[in-house]
């Protein structure tokens, strides 16, 4: 029986690999496509912070805007609510005026035949027109209470009856309610010196107090805070 012997002459460097993938071949390839694989991803991140970045930047732009709309409406807001207080001290002074040129035009009609007015004075207290101090006790308690206005009528008559009417007319005539009491102070009727039989008197007239307070507020009306509507 012979026996093979296998020499084995090549030195370990000239030795080749029977894989048809050779090594040194492979090592580059793989070094390349990894460094491909790294630029890539890092393309993907770059691109993803850019867009986050866009994205960060319009929202911003958004908040920015938004916040500036909420501080327009908190203008528009407060602005309203001035106005509203605005209006309120209006009406408030619009409710607490008296008119005195219808009171006074129907005074001068109710004037008898007989009864000629020689001088009328209408006025308020002089401290409400800042021509004197404030009545004590109401100093830094707030606003005092607002007066009435006082009416003071002179005349000559030949009817000494004709005064106590055209009191009665200044104090309960429908076309002259700006007035609640019209009286003849004592002393001022008297007889006139230099035209026997005629009288003079004076008539002091107190008119309706002025109060300035708003128009109360419309009740709200049933069922529309709850749900929506009345019930049938």
């Amino acid at each position: 029986m012979s026996r093979l012997v296998h020499v084995n002459l090549l030195l370990d460097d000239e030795r080749r690999s029977h894989s048809p993938i050779r090594a040194r071949v492979m090592v580059p390839m793989f070094s390349i496509l990894a460094l491909a694989g790294v630029g890539v991803w890092a393309g993907l991140s770059l691109l993803s912070n850019a867009m986050l970045a866009s994205g960060n930047a319009r929202a911003e732009a958004q908040i920015a805007e938004q916040v500036q709309t909420v501080k327009r409406y908190e203008s528009v807001v407060a602005r309203k609510a001035a106005l509203e207080s605005e209006n309120d001290q209006l009406d408030a002074f619009l409710r607490g005026r008296v008119l005195f040129g219808l009171a006074l035009a129907a005074i001068a009609e109710a004037v008898p035949e007989d009864t000629a007015l020689a001088r009328l004075d209408l006025a308020y207290p002089a401290w409400l027109a800042g021509r004197a101090a404030v009545p004590r006790g109401t100093a830094g308690k707030g606003p005092p209470p607002l007066p009435a206005a006082t009416l003071r009528l002179h005349g000559v008559t030949t009817q000494p009856g004709d005064v106590e009417d055209l009191c009665d007319e200044i104090r309960d005539g429908a076309a002259t309610n700006a007035f609640v009491s019209a009286f003849v102070p004592p002393g001022s009727f008297r007889g006139d010196i230099a035209a026997p039989g005629t009288y003079r008197f004076e008539i002091v007239a107190t008119g309706v107090p002025r109060s300035f307070k708003p128009a109360p507020k419309p009740a709200p009306r049933r069922g529309s805070a709850a749900g929506g509507g009345s019930q049938p």
